[in-house]
């Protein structure tokens, strides 16, 4: 009976936590757009890799940890652009992966104006390992020692509308809400994504730029969540940055750019409201390439 009480409070807490935990969740998307947005596969007119390296609240056990892989290029002189995003999100004994691939067309405007159209589709899997467990008593008929799986296709689209010195996206990266059954009830491990974001620089010296960046997400269900930052960037050197997520977790981040093509991030989330320990902190790690191949363009934009 012990085992069943410390199991049910667990699963209350993972859940009253996971509303957020559905899609990644990652600080520096602000660098890497494309983990939440297909338009903005290959925008850029040039080959970018992005990894990134979640692990949320550290201290806590069978904590968020997240790792994703983007990859996207222009296609015929950036008319089109190609992209595959990789995510892999641990929850517990809950792992969830999902594959897509994404497809992007670009239009000029004019004045340096590009608005782009995207479309991405794959697949969803999600495992569940009771085997993981520690529990009292092994021969608990509840928690049978067994791992489940099961998969589902999803497809999302986006929107990016894109000048020197602004960006605005609107994506639901995932149309289709995902359940799993696991012999006992079904649950939804996906719900759709609403994503709204914008940002714009602003020279402020010679060798630096502002960049104000804010990003809101809406889920089915559940309120409204956004995060707002501000970065700087030093020549082609550096980005430092401080942002807030609903104003209850405040974080920092920096950015280094190594020869205009080596990209490597750290940032740090600590938790400021009430119900979470201020040490549950959170640590993030991105590595980037960022290369112009044969005609692509060698001009680097901000966004």
């Amino acid at each position: 009976m012990k085992s069943k009480l410390i199991w049910f409070t667990f699963t209350a807490f993972i859940h009253s936590i996971s509303v957020a935990q559905q899609d990644p969740q990652v600080s520096q998307y602000n660098l890497n757009s494309s983990m939440i947005n297909p338009a903005y596969s290959g925008l850029h007119n040039r080959l970018k890799i992005n990894t990134n390296f979640r692990r949320q609240w550290n201290g806590l056990p069978g904590n968020p940890k997240t790792d994703l892989l983007t990859i996207s290029s222009s296609i015929l002189e950036n008319m089109l652009g190609g992209g595959l995003v990789v995510s892999q999100d641990d929850l517990g004994v809950t792992s969830l992966t999902s594959v897509n691939l994404a497809l992007s067309y670009q239009i000029a405007l004019g004045r340096n104006q590009t608005f782009s159209f995207g479309l991405q589709g794959g697949l969803t899997s999600i495992r569940h390992d009771q085997d993981e467990l520690t529990l009292r008593f092994l021969d608990d008929p509840d928690f049978p020692l067994i791992e489940q799986r099961a998969s589902s296709p999803n497809f999302g689209a986006g929107l990016v509308l894109m000048a020197d010195n602004y960006y605005l996206g609107f994506s639901i990266p995932r149309m289709l809400n995902t359940a799993f059954d696991d012999g006992l009830g079904s649950s939804t491990v996906y719900k759709r994504h609403y994503y709204l974001q914008g940002a714009f620089t602003h020279k402020i010296a010679p060798n630096f730029i502002l960049k104000p960046n804010a990003l809101m997400r809406y889920v089915d269900g559940s309120p409204l969540s956004f995060d707002l930052g501000v970065n700087i960037r030093y020549n082609q050197i550096f980005w430092f940055g401080l942002f807030t997520r609903n104003f209850n977790t405040q974080g920092a981040l920096l950015q280094f750019i190594i020869n205009e093509v080596y990209q490597i991030g750290y940032s740090i989330e600590v938790p400021t409201a009430s119900h979470l320990q201020s040490n549950f902190v959170t640590h993030e790690i991105s590595i980037g390439l960022d290369l112009a191949i044969g005609n692509q363009n060698v001009y680097l934009r901000d966004f």
